[in-house]
């Protein structure tokens, strides 16, 4: 293994375990009362209200809820284990600090995005087939969300070296 990439792997394990130490150091009732509702489930709700307008949607602390469905959201159902994971990734490949930046907001974007995306299906899924939900929440969500979020990563890394080359060969003309 090479030197860049010891350094990669051991910048990227160290942070992705600082992240989930701090994480885990905010409490549940924090978490459900304010962070959830406020950051994930208001946003989710009127995602749900604007593609079926006659769903009466309510947001009572960490659930969303419907006539139909409840659905929970938890500590690890919040998209912030695959964050951590992609944000400790950017920051350790070492790219330059515009091209961090960069990858940080579309990263935590894109992160966001899609985790909105799997709770509102979540939220269908139990309106319409409770029984698809462990399959979809436990395996199928987030082994896509794992290849949506590597295929950010090596996007983000042509882009972040192929943008570094232009401008040294830039510098070097």
């Amino acid at each position: 293994m090479d030197v860049q990439t010891f350094r990669f792997i051991t910048i990227a394990a160290l942070l992705y375990g600082a992240f989930h130490f701090a994480y885990h150091k905010i409490p549940d009732d924090v978490l459900s009362t304010k962070i959830y509702p406020n950051v994930i489930g208001y946003f989710a709700a009127d995602t749900i209200r604007f593609l079926t307008p006659d769903r009466t949607v309510l947001v009572v602390d960490n659930a969303i809820i419907s006539k139909k469905a409840k659905l929970n959201i938890v500590r690890g159902c919040d998209g912030s284990g695959v964050w951590f994971m992609l944000t400790a990734a950017i920051l350790g490949f070492g790219a330059s600090i515009r091209h961090t930046l960069i990858g940080l907001v579309l990263g935590t974007l894109t992160v966001y995005l899609i985790n909105q995306v799997r709770i509102v299906g979540l939220f269908y899924v139990i309106e319409y087939n409770r029984a698809w939900f462990p399959p979809i929440h436990t395996y199928y969500a987030p082994t896509l969300i794992i290849f949506l979020i590597a295929a950010f990563f090596l996007t983000w890394t042509r882009w972040s070296m192929g943008e570094e080359s232009t401008s040294k060969d830039k510098d070097a003309e």
